[in-house]
């Protein structure tokens, strides 16, 4: 990263303190050096072979003779059925027997003859399974209880075992494992490499490409949120793979054909997302991507849709005004309409402890604000737009105009510093399809917390814009940082002229003055 710089007229400059520019370099993720020329030379490895804490849960009930049930938490990314079948053939010779959607004859035997339940070795069922028959529960625990030959393996997402440990409160003292889907991305390209290689011999398809299989790291690290971590989501691994091995034209799966499997799954579930770059065509949404306004600023949410969990940033834009008088507070109108959930209420609060911090400690504010999200017609939450409602109100205390070819996201505390958010790359392929869309002027870009600089896996489109220098993406850790690179003058003292702070107090001390010199209304009858 570079220091910030902001340009005067004069053609001189001067950088922002504790704000800097995200290079090209910053956008590159690490993951190691390949050992390989294609998949194909690869032992396959699969995902049961990562998972160390239920290998060890599996190796302890296989070898107990007091431990008959193993509760395996994971979730809708994997078959946790499969890796548990791969975790118990690993561990000893048992062929274990899944029933996925067992009747209730087969689980618990009929008319004298016995069920799975009262077999010999690894019986394996999904929690749904259980929860959707609450009433096979009693039964299979009292087989279990006179068949201690059988070992349960109990497999599902954090809500169902947490619903059929309520149905079922001896599970409390069954053993318990995660499945882990986060690793590090520092020999990454080797470790995608190994689960590819094995899962190509289960799908029958094409081996990858060196190339293909960077592409499968960065979709692991987005799916993490953090580039310095893959997060493996099996099933959509092989989804994408299958569909990038019809796209492969040569005798591997190349970059191309992964691209194109990524843009076709985008495509099949990007409506909503398309449909709203056309409101923002068709100035049905109205956001600025140029120019300057007073207590005007673009921040920046992530939208999830139903069915699909497809997620896509939205820009958005927040205005604040001023009104004298009042208990000096900022009023949050999602808030006041029932729009906005408890942690957006709480972000609120914040920033009226900053102002107050700030600028009320002595004396109670002569002026209230009020902070609205405009255009936004559904419920609203989270606390990743309180840096950007608070920079708003500072621009209208001090009637300074803020950029409008910025975007910003972050959270702050009552103490101004600047806290990490989520959803950071999907805002800033938002706001820059918007950019985008009305044209780039080489000036526009994103803030976002330096805190946030690990979570960029951004689209190759914003990464080119970036290499071309025509998007560009600032960090900051402080409100000043922000204000200042919003508006082009420093944040500086109260007593230094033409500083922010200065116009503040300036303002404020007018506007409580003239309340003292109003007459009172009665006065006018006199």
């Amino acid at each position: 990263m570079k220091p910030t710089l902001l340009y005067h007229p004069d053609g001189s400059s001067r950088p922002v303190a504790h704000s800097q520019e995200i290079e090209l370099t910053d956008l590159t993720p690490n993951f190691g050096s390949a050992n390989f020329s294609d998949t194909s030379t690869l032992t396959g490895r699969s995902f049961a072979t990562l998972q160390l804490r239920a290998k060890n849960a599996v190796r302890a009930l296989l070898h107990s003779a007091h431990e008959q049930i193993l509760v395996i938490c994971g979730n809708s990314r994997v078959d946790e059925l499969q890796t548990a079948v791969d975790l118990v053939t690993a561990l000893s010779q048992l062929k274990p027997v899944v029933a996925r959607a067992a009747r209730k004859e087969q689980l618990l035997g009929k008319n004298g003859q016995g069920g799975l339940i009262h077999g010999f070795g690894v019986l394996i069922l999904p929690c749904a399974l259980l929860c959707d028959h609450p009433k096979w529960i009693g039964p299979l625990s009292a087989a279990l209880h006179d068949n201690p030959a059988i070992k349960l393996i109990l497999c599902g997402s954090g809500t169902d075992c947490a619903d059929l440990s309520l149905f079922w409160p001896e599970l409390d003292y069954a053993l318990h494992a995660d499945l882990v889907f986060e690793f590090p991305a520092s020999d990454g390209i080797n470790l995608v490499g190994q689960l590819l290689a094995c899962y190509q011999k289960r799908l029958q398809v094409k081996a990858c490409s060196v190339e293909a299989v960077e592409l499968f790291c960065r979709l692991a690290t987005r799916q993490s949120g953090d580039r310095r971590w893959l997060g493996i989501a099996e099933r959509t691994l092989h989804s994408l793979l299958t569909q990038a091995d019809k796209y492969a034209k040569g005798a591997l799966i190349d970059a191309k054909a992964v691209l194109k499997a990524f843009a076709a799954a985008d495509f099949r579930v990007n409506f909503l997302a398309e449909s709203e770059l056309r409101e923002h065509r068709d100035q049905q949404l109205l956001i600025a991507t140029q120019g300057a306004a007073i207590g005007q600023v673009n921040g920046l949410s992530v939208v999830e849709t139903f069915g699909s969990s497809y997620e896509f940033g939205e820009p958005v834009r927040i205005t604040a005004t001023l009104r004298a008088g009042g208990e000096g507070d900022v009023i949050d109108i999602e808030r006041k309409a029932e729009l906005a959930g408890q942690i957006h209420a709480k972000a609120m609060m914040i920033i009226n402890g900053y102002l107050m911090k700030e600028f009320g400690a002595e004396q109670p504010l002569p002026v209230s604000a009020s902070l609205v999200f405009e255009q936004s017609y559904s419920e609203i939450d989270g606390d990743s737009a309180s840096l950007t409602g608070l920079c708003a109100v500072l621009s209208c205390l001090a009637g300074v105009p803020i950029r409008q070819d910025l975007a910003l996201t972050g959270s702050v505390d009552q103490f101004g510093h600047v806290q990490p958010v989520g959803g950071v790359n999907e805002k800033i392929e938002g706001f820059f399809k918007v950019c985008r869309l009305h044209g780039l002027t080489g000036s526009q870009g994103v803030v976002i917390p330096e805190t946030c600089v690990p979570q960029l896996v951004l689209r190759p489109a914003v990464v080119r814009a970036v290499k071309q220098g025509k998007f560009h993406l600032y960090t900051v850790s402080h409100v000043t940082d922000a204000i200042e690179l919003l508006t082009t003058v420093p944040w500086g003292s109260k007593e230094e002229q033409g500083t922010i702070a200065q116009r503040i107090v300036e303002r404020m001390a007018q506007i409580g003055q003239s309340g003292h010199n109003e007459r009172p209304w009665w006065k006018f009858w006199e």
